[in-house]
């Protein structure tokens, strides 16, 4: 796909402005379950339903740093290669235990003052997993699709019902080989999902309306989306995040820690530049960039 249909789809899509200024982008990234998939017994990695993945860091405009990094490392006064946030937080931290910690709130007020900004993109695994419903729906019934916040809507009533009854709704997913239906089950599906839906008797207008649609739907048996895909398998990679922010901030260069894997991904992006695949991208070891090692305690 040419970059500049990308990013001008996306801008229309999210109303985000097109940004072509010239940065660059640090990166380091926290709840990675490499795969997500369900199983008998649920899901395969219970922190992907408690923890998002996260991929963020700092940025600057241009390429020079406008801090002092010395500062930061030399105030630290931590005996280790490089930082990072069980370096400065202790192993197993959560959140506010950190922040009680006094390297951290020392990292936090550098960080506010050192002229950087910081960024980040967030996909919460389940969400991602099951609002491709919600799109199957609408392309089958195209004529309910009442916008963009309509669809929205839907997606998070559809999302925090499956969060408040997983023990419920795995087992039907799972059964269904989801997200991978056969024709001759999206009706029994649609069906078994509604039933469950108006058993609880929610209140919800946004979820009634969503099970109004699954329940039309079961007598058309097209679910797109949920159809023709790997069974039980829920999120296969997150490069598509890499992948999206290299597109959409072209004119940047993005810094990300080393990983094979994701650098091979990238390299063979779907996006093309004048012709030429995308390669505003490096790949550094944390350990010879400060700045990565920044974005690994903000992340």
């Amino acid at each position: 796909m040419n970059v500049d249909e990308y990013r001008n789809m996306i801008s229309e899509f999210s109303d985000l402005p097109l940004f072509d200024e010239k940065c660059s982008f640090y990166y380091d990234e926290t709840g990675n379950v490499r795969k997500f998939r369900l199983t008998e017994n649920g899901v395969n990695a219970e922190e992907g339903i408690a923890n998002d993945f996260i991929l963020g860091g700092v940025l600057l405009k241009g390429d020079t740093p406008p801090c002092d990094l010395d500062k930061l490392f030399d105030g630290l006064k931590i005996n280790a290669s490089e930082i990072k946030f069980r370096t400065l937080a202790g192993r197993g931290a959560d959140f506010w235990t950190a922040t009680s910690k006094k390297s951290i709130q020392h990292f936090l007020s550098w960080l506010d003052s050192s002229g950087l900004y910081v960024h980040y993109a967030t996909l919460n695994n389940m969400y991602f997993s099951v609002v491709d419903i919600v799109d199957s729906l609408f392309a089958a019934q195209p004529q309910f699709n009442f916008g963009l916040e309509w669809a929205q809507a839907l997606k998070a009533s559809l999302h925090r019902f499956v969060i408040s009854h997983m023990d419920e709704i795995l087992p039907i997913l799972h059964g269904y080989n989801y997200p991978s239906l056969d024709k001759k089950d999206i009706k029994n599906f649609c069906y078994e999902l509604s039933d469950l839906i108006q058993s609880y008797g929610d209140e919800d207008f946004y979820l009634e309306n969503f099970r109004q649609l699954l329940k039309a739907n079961g007598r058309k048996g097209e679910l797109v989306f949920i159809e023709d895909n790997t069974p039980d398998l829920l999120v296969e990679e997150y490069f598509g995040l890499r992948d999206g922010r290299c597109a959409f901030y072209k004119d940047s260069m993005h810094y990300f820690d080393e990983e094979a894997e994701a650098e091979l991904a990238l390299k063979n992006t779907i996006y093309t530049l004048k012709g030429e695949k995308l390669s505003n991208f490096k790949f550094i070891n944390s350990k010879n960039e400060r700045l990565i090692q920044i974005s690994d305690v903000w992340v």
